[in-house]
């Protein structure tokens, strides 16, 4: 167990190299999630955080806050941010940086989802009865993030004739949003996993293959509340919904 001299000493060193909340140069590149506390809390992280990588202070509307953390999955971060509100720290957040930049915890949670899924080479779906481990680890990452959503197709778009057939199967379901720079097609507006996994068969058995659950997040504000549940109990769910 650390003491809290030598806690003491770490914070003395990062007071003198703050950094605003904007920018933290510092940081690797690519997604990285941090924790942030009240500056007031550090003393009751000191037996649940065996390291402070990145440590920095910062000041907003005149308070003093803690940030720290390379963490590069959302649900790391997550599980330290709740053992840490359970230790006093009620205001205990995640914050995201993409390439040293803040950014908001759903923009990052959407571009790493379509970094691994979406535009991944060679990466074709062909089973309208399974949804794969990175889908399911995504929607729990947003499950858990509190964030406002809905569910939505997301189409990798390579070719005219797709985009053809695609309108063919539309229908009255709208086209939320074309991504020209990842040629990406987000489909529908559905409020229950239920939907968009029903409907995601129904365009894979029209051929087209690779098709995906897409969680478009409304809002950035996080709760205080965590869900228990695992990424396998949510592929399974999703999973026998789409068997159906």
């Amino acid at each position: 167990m650390k003491t809290l001299t030598k806690t003491f000493i770490v914070i003395a060193f990062i007071l003198l190299n703050g950094y605003t909340k904007a920018t933290n140069p510092n940081l690797p590149k690519g997604i990285i999630y941090q924790i942030e506390i009240a500056a007031t809390d550090i003393h009751k992280t000191t037996t649940i955080v065996e390291e402070y990588p990145y440590l920095t202070k910062v000041i907003v509307n005149n308070k003093e806050f803690f940030q720290f953390g390379k963490f590069t999955v959302f649900n790391d971060a997550d599980d330290l941010k709740t053992k840490l509100i359970t230790a006093g720290c009620e205001n205990a957040s995640i914050i995201a940086f993409n390439n040293q930049e803040e950014i908001s915890v759903a923009e990052a949670i959407n571009y790493q989802y379509k970094n691994t899924l979406l535009t991944a080479e060679n990466n074709t779906v062909k089973d309208a009865d399974l949804i794969s481990n990175v889908e399911a680890n995504y929607l729990l990452q947003v499950q858990r993030s509190g964030l406002k959503h809905y569910y939505a197709l997301a189409i990798p778009v390579t070719s005219v004739d797709l985009v053809d057939k695609l309108f063919e199967l539309i229908g009255n379901e709208k086209v939320i949003e074309i991504n020209l720079e990842d040629n990406i097609y987000s489909i529908g507006n559905y409020a229950t996993l239920e939907e968009v996994v029903l409907a995601r068969k129904k365009y894979m058995n029209n051929e087209i293959e690779n098709v995906y659950v897409m969680a478009q997040i409304t809002d950035t504000r996080l709760t205080e509340q965590d869900t228990q549940n695992l990424a396998l109990t949510i592929q399974l769910i999703m999973n026998g919904l789409a068997s159906k």
